[in-house]
């Protein structure tokens, strides 16, 4: 199977509103316009992009990626992300697989590359392989086939795993799906940020929160985030609060539509 079928079958079924959860991890994004820098938490997960091009800005990196490349991270980043190119003519088109632990349980970790003795960043874009689009393909075409998702869905997506392995990236799947690594380590110290953003941050705990020395973890946090601790803490706070503020847009509006 070629990109271009890919390509129309992420189209076809891209324009319904609400597509059924038939895939689990599974998400497809499309676009008809470009878009000004948005302020996003991205969690681990690779997103394919079969048209358009994108551009992810993490601390003081940037990241610009489009048709036939892949970003994968392994951990949750807090980024600034926007659809360089779209139209109604040619519209952004994305395929999102959520990195989520339960699918350590799908095989094909077995294969996966060593990790390296230092942490690496713990993001990267890559290209799609002939192999990987065939994968994914047959994936994706599961949506029209609900009868079949149940059976196959599960096969798909450890082939798309195994395919993912082998390439340059493999070891940061191994780092999202938490098999070891010191990536997991420094994974520890932002669930505990994200889950505790509204306190002041203490290096030294969290340094003992990753198991950890101070100085080590502060090398390898910012080696894998491409953001000091405090950094990373200051964007989750930021992220939070124009969360809420959406929020308390949306419920604004839905009050004063009422009351009209």
């Amino acid at each position: 199977m070629s990109l271009p079928e890919l390509r129309n079958l992420t189209d076809r079924l891209s324009k319904h509103a609400v597509l059924p959860n038939l895939i689990p991890n599974l998400a497809l994004r499309r676009a008809e316009r470009t878009t000004g820098y948005e302020a996003l938490m991205y969690e681990p997960m690779i997103y394919f992009v079969l048209q358009g091009e994108k551009q992810l800005s993490i601390g003081r990196k940037t990241l610009t990626y489009g048709a036939a490349h892949f970003l994968i991270l392994s951990v949750d980043v807090p980024v600034n992300a926007r659809v360089l190119q779209a139209s109604n003519e040619k519209p952004f088109l994305g395929i999102e697989i959520r990195l989520s632990p339960d699918l350590a349980r799908e095989g094909a970790l077995e294969i996966l590359p060593a990790l390296p003795v230092e942490a690496d960043p713990a993001f990267a874009v890559g290209s799609l392989s002939g192999a990987t689009v065939d994968v994914l393909t047959r994936l994706t075409a599961l949506m029209d086939t609900p009868a079949d998702a149940a059976h196959l869905a599960p096969l798909y997506t450890r082939e798309l795993l195994y395919r993912i392995g082998q390439g340059p990236q493999g070891h940061l799947l191994r780092d999202a799906l938490r098999i070891g690594g010191q990536t997991v380590q420094v994974q520890r110290a932002i669930d505990w940020i994200k889950a505790n953003f509204r306190e002041k941050i203490s290096i030294d705990r969290l340094a003992d929160i990753a198991g950890m020395g101070v100085t080590t973890f502060h090398r390898r946090f910012k080696s894998v985030t491409n953001l000091s601790p405090g950094a990373y803490h200051k964007m989750v706070r930021l992220h939070e609060a124009r969360r809420l503020l959406l929020d308390a847009r949306t419920v604004l509006k839905r009050c004063l539509c009422g009351w009209l």
